[in-house]
């Protein structure tokens, strides 16, 4: 009883508490370490806090800090195992004190944010300590797995392709001096309604490898100054405001790439990139070419459209349905909520500034608050748990790591949104056989920010609406957004399945998809990771805004609706061809399948700014078409390329479609074509 009394005593008084800190000092975690965590509940709005008793020791000391990486003061002392209060945004942590008043051990740090969004998700204040946000990025970008990577350039995140790990922050609005390497799986969000809500003084994604810069995002936040995102595809770069200038390459070449609803005040450059597709931006300039650039709804001073057998430029307005993606916010009475662009039509700009706000000069759209999705983390959630929360009507709010699963996600509910955060992954145990997803009813689903892996053997791993199911319709479209979808090269041995992405229903909206046949790393050759298409589309009214289908064994995108629209289109043919007998289509008539497929009976489709290219390395072999159309009705393409990469000295491309199209070969490297049309419409 006497010591309990002490250990009040030492809580309540000043000069004695700064006595007991020096005594134990030497025991905490640094700021935002983590240990084993106490158990944590929102119970009636206020944080309840429960451990388990810790032997030996005769009471708890109660530590709180404002932020993940703040500094920790003594608020509490207690002798049971429970402690409730309403700072639920704080972080706290429990030490064990001993009967000499020493922490024998820490429990902890923990907090809603812990709690909600797991250990992979940071959550950032400008109340942190900014040296020590600094150093957790730092500490991942340099290692992998846990194992700091000395490569050339020093850089982790190089030699991290195919990791595992996942890394996701979120900033709250502030000012950060922060410099901050992005490399694969790493994330980074800001938590404003608007971007210029939260300022970071510099991003850099670099291209320590050249082509092959994936798996990483960044979004919803200003750069206060010149950024550099010298990325590839399965990149993302929305909703960004770069107050200086935006370089798209880093020395190295680059194949990219995808960016949306940005304003960069100063000059975009692009550098080595060979294509590239902006949406619905402003720019103050933008210089550059290597093969294909595409804008589409970019305000500013920009190259007009202009095509020849290089390739060129495309500078068009979209008159097809959009909606932005639904991004989290934070606000300090609000809490987490998630908000939800309203669809549109066409435009140009951004969507967070200028002509396109309403009249109380607010972004158009929706707040869903937090408590409406289910936080799924990986560690814990199933396809059975996360069914469950789908058929009670929650959304689905995906945290940073891997899902492993042993059936179909099943989306039954109009309207529902699905967030993906920080690169979440989700794969097929050897028990699912069918799907990844499977979207029922599709009218107004918003889908985002996924990385869907194949298995073993799956048929799909992403079906959007039935046949003759519940198809979104016009004024509410499914929208499809930062979609990424990989056969083989994550994990040793074969993987399979038919095709990645299946679209039934109508009204379907895709912006940013990444579909791809692994090339290279594990478990990859032409009967290893076995996948005969990427995309196909059944459902009518179809549209695509930065299409990237890569390396499938048959067509790369077959195009079965009616009225599809895509605009911007980056395909590699499958490197790994061993003969041409074995890449013969029509029936073994034709050489190759081509990358674009619109199917026979299909009466009108629209499509600009296609690029196919050759790398057929592992044998002499011919394409006949990258493109293939129906020659009746309604067909319009503009501005194609073919481009011969590499490969053997006597393979190539006979003709970009339809047999319209000079060839390409060694040394006759490029070829385009402005312009093919089934009827007379002017460009």
């Amino acid at each position: 009883m006497v010591k309990k009394r002490l250990f009040a005593m030492l809580a309540a008084a000043p000069f004695i508490v700064s006595l007991f800190g020096a005594f134990t000092a030497c025991k905490k975690p640094p700021k935002g370490g983590d240990t084993a965590a106490p158990n944590y509940q929102l119970i009636d709005n206020r944080a309840h806090i429960g451990w388990d008793k810790v032997a030996g020791c005769d009471g708890y000391l109660i530590e709180k800090s404002p932020t993940r990486f703040g500094e920790y003061a003594e608020v509490d002392f207690v002798t049971k195992t429970e402690y409730v209060s309403d700072d639920i945004y704080a972080y706290f942590r429990i030490g064990a004190v001993g009967a000499d008043g020493v922490v024998k051990q820490y429990l902890g740090p923990f907090s809603y944010d812990l709690e909600t969004f797991g250990q992979n998700t940071y959550i950032i204040s400008p109340d942190d300590d900014m040296q020590a946000v600094q150093k957790a990025f730092d500490d991942f970008y340099h290692t992998v797995d846990g194992t700091v990577e000395n490569d050339a350039q020093g850089n982790g995140r190089a030699r991290g392709e195919f990791s595992d790990e996942r890394f996701s922050a979120y900033f709250k609005a502030g000012v950060y001096p922060l410099d901050l390497n992005i490399g694969y799986y790493m994330s980074v969000a800001g938590l404003g309604v608007s971007p210029d809500d939260v300022t970071i003084s510099k991003i850099t994604a670099e291209a320590p490898i050249s082509l092959c810069n994936f798996w990483r995002t960044a979004e919803n936040l200003s750069v206060g100054g010149d950024m550099t995102w010298a990325v590839s595809q399965a990149t993302s770069l929305r909703r960004i405001h770069v107050e200086g200038n935006l370089s798209l390459s880093a020395g190295r070449s680059t194949s990219g790439g995808f960016l949306a609803d940005t304003k960069v005040d100063g000059a975009v450059v692009s550098g080595s990139q060979q294509q590239w597709f902006s949406r619905n931006s402003s720019f103050g300039s933008w210089s550059g070419k290597v093969w294909n650039m595409a804008f589409v709804g970019v305000e500013g001073n920009i190259p007009q459209s202009y095509w020849d057998k290089s390739g060129g430029y495309t500078n068009i307005a979209s008159d097809r349905p959009l909606r932005e993606k639904p991004f989290l916010t934070f606000d300090d009475k609000l809490g987490y909520r998630v908000f939800v662009p309203a669809q549109q039509t066409g435009g140009s700009g951004a969507s967070w500034s200028g002509a396109a706000l309403d009249a109380e000069g607010k972004a158009r759209g929706e707040f869903i608050p937090l408590n409406d999705f289910y936080v799924a983390k990986s560690g814990r959630d199933t396809s059975a748990t996360i069914n469950a929360q789908l058929a009670r009507g929650k959304h689905i709010f995906l945290t940073a790591g891997i899902y492993t699963l042993d059936a179909p996600l099943e989306i039954t509910h109009a309207n529902t949104v699905v967030i993906g955060s920080g690169l979440a992954t989700l794969r097929p145990s050897a028990k699912n056989k069918n799907t990844l997803m499977r979207v029922r009813n599709a009218d107004g689903v918003k889908i985002s920010g996924l990385l869907l892996d194949a298995g073993a053997s799956t048929r799909t791993l992403l079906e959007v609406g039935e046949e003759n199911g519940n198809s979104a319709t016009p004024q509410n479209v499914a929208a499809l957004s930062d979609l990424f979808f990989r056969v083989g090269g994550a994990e040793e041995g074969k993987t399979f399945t038919e095709a990645c992405v299946i679209i039934n229903s109508d009204n379907v909206v895709g912006d940013n998809f990444w579909v791809w046949r692994a090339d290279h790393w594990d478990g990859v050759g032409w009967t290893e990771n076995v996948a005969k298409n990427g995309v196909i589309i059944n459902g009518d009214n179809a549209t695509f805004y930065g299409l990237f289908v890569e390396h499938f064994l048959e067509y790369q995108t077959i195009w079965n609706g009616n009225n599809g629209v895509t605009y911007f289109y980056q395909s590699e043919l499958p490197y790994d061809v061993p003969a041409q007998e074995q890449w013969l289509s029509h029936s073994g008539a034709v050489n190759g399948y081509a990358s674009y497929k619109v199917a026979d009976g299909v009466a009108s489709h629209r499509a600009y700014a296609l690029g196919v290219y050759s790398y057929l390395r592992d044998a002499p072999v011919r394409l006949e078409n990258a493109i293939e159309c129906p020659t009746a009705g309604n067909m319009e393409f503009y501005h194609l390329i073919t481009v011969y990469l590499s490969g053997d000295a006597l393979s190539g491309i006979n003709h970009i479609i339809n047999g319209e199209g000079a060839e390409v070969r060694k040394g006759a490297t490029t070829s385009g074509l402005e312009k093919y049309s089934t009827k007379n419409n002017a460009y």
